[in-house]
């Protein structure tokens, strides 16, 4: 073995130095103008395409399967039905006829005491302070009850909900109040109780 072999065996083999630049990626560093095309043997993106388009069909029917079958199409999940509102309006209507007619049914009140009073010879029947104020606060009573029905059923129907049993539920309580005021007027006529209390 030579001199020049040895020596060039113990020399140490040099590594090249560590590059701890970032890696170009996508073509950041590819010259201006450059473009890519893809070889000619690789399978073309559009098949890619048409699967996700074939896909979308699947998804749609498989979202349109999910939906109740029972929802009408532009219909929003718990609106009222179609026959509740023609039927809270008629029943409003009916309720403000019912509201006239009782409160003349009270203002007619003491007409119809002074007219049993003369049939049951009880004498002349003089309409107290009472039985006005009672009057006036019944009528009051049937016009409060009414708006209160009405504003609420409105609300109600503006925010499609179902309002049909408010009117009712009015009407009920409008009925109970007119048989409040009469019996608290009769009531407060000790001689018409004794006359219909007897046999």
């Amino acid at each position: 073995m030579t001199m020049a072999e040895n020596a060039s065996d113990q020399t140490p083999a040099v590594t090249p130095p560590v590059d701890y630049r970032p890696q170009p990626r996508y073509g950041e560093l590819a010259p201006e103008g450059w473009t890519w095309t893809p070889p000619q043997d690789e399978p073309v993106p559009a098949a890619s395409a048409a699967a996700s388009t074939t896909v979308t069909p699947a998804r749609a029917t498989r979202g349109s399967a999910e939906r109740p079958a029972s929802a009408a199409p532009g219909a929003v999940p718990g609106t009222a039905p179609a026959w509740d509102r023609p039927l809270t309006i008629s029943l409003l209507v009916f309720g403000l006829l019912g509201a006239y007619f009782t409160i003349s049914i009270l203002g007619s009140l003491p007409q119809a005491l002074a007219m049993l009073y003369s049939q049951a010879e009880l004498g002349e029947y003089t309409v107290t302070d009472s039985v006005n104020a009672i009057i006036t606060g019944g009528s009051i009573g049937q016009a409060v009850v009414w708006v209160a029905a009405a504003v609420s059923s409105i609300l109600l129907l503006l925010r499609g909900r179902r309002a049909f049993y408010v009117p009712i539920i009015g009407g009920v309580v409008a009925f109970v109040l007119l048989v409040a005021a009469v019996a608290v007027v009769l009531a407060g006529d000790p001689a018409l109780l004794e006359y219909l209390s007897q046999p």
